[in-house]
């Protein structure tokens, strides 16, 4: 017998995180770590980016914000995609078979690998200072993918949930005819 443990279970467990990592770092960090920014965002959120923005934010972000950024926001930025891989193959586990169960798995890997460029060329600018136009365009290409793949998933995890939700109801309804 296939135990159904797995899925259900880590879906409801890494969700639960998930939200509240997400919860943690928009709600508490960010704010602080943008509080002196003049409105521009931290790297990860700011899609598209911008050079000329990206230097200004390391000018404006002050020693408070930088170390916020640094020790408390990026390394939960390290755990977070853990998570949130977790709960997405886990929500595809529950929501498709075979082939297609395959190749979307797939991708809540290659997203947690552009998050994790995108934490560490975060990391290298945060520290060096003023990075080259090159390298920001690199952390930006990082960003810019991990953005595309992050609404691809959702979008595909809707779609799957409302084909699940659609087929289990025409089942019910089917089984009702037959009685």
């Amino acid at each position: 017998m296939k135990s159904k443990f797995f899925p259900k279970y880590t879906a409801i467990i890494s969700g639960s995180i998930t939200a509240l990592i997400c919860l943690i770092m928009n709600i508490i960090l960010i704010p602080r770590i943008e509080m002196n920014t003049q409105g521009i965002r931290c790297f990860d959120m700011n899609f598209p980016g911008n050079y000329e923005n990206a230097l200004k934010f390391l000018d404006l972000i002050g020693d408070e914000g930088r170390n916020i950024y640094l020790f408390r926001q990026i390394p939960l930025d390290f755990i977070y995609p853990v998570f949130y891989t977790v709960l997405f193959v886990s929500l595809i586990y529950i929501l498709t078979k075979g082939k297609a169960r395959k190749i979307l798995a797939v991708f809540p890997f290659i997203l947690a690998a552009c998050d994790y460029a995108e934490n560490i060329m975060s990391i290298t600018m945060l520290r060096s200072g003023i990075p080259s136009e090159s390298f920001y365009a690199a952390a930006s290409a990082f960003t810019a993918v991990k953005t595309v793949i992050m609404y691809l998933i959702f979008a595909a995890i809707l779609v799957l949930l409302i084909m699940y939700i659609v087929n289990r109801f025409s089942k019910r309804k089917k089984g009702e005819n037959e009685i």
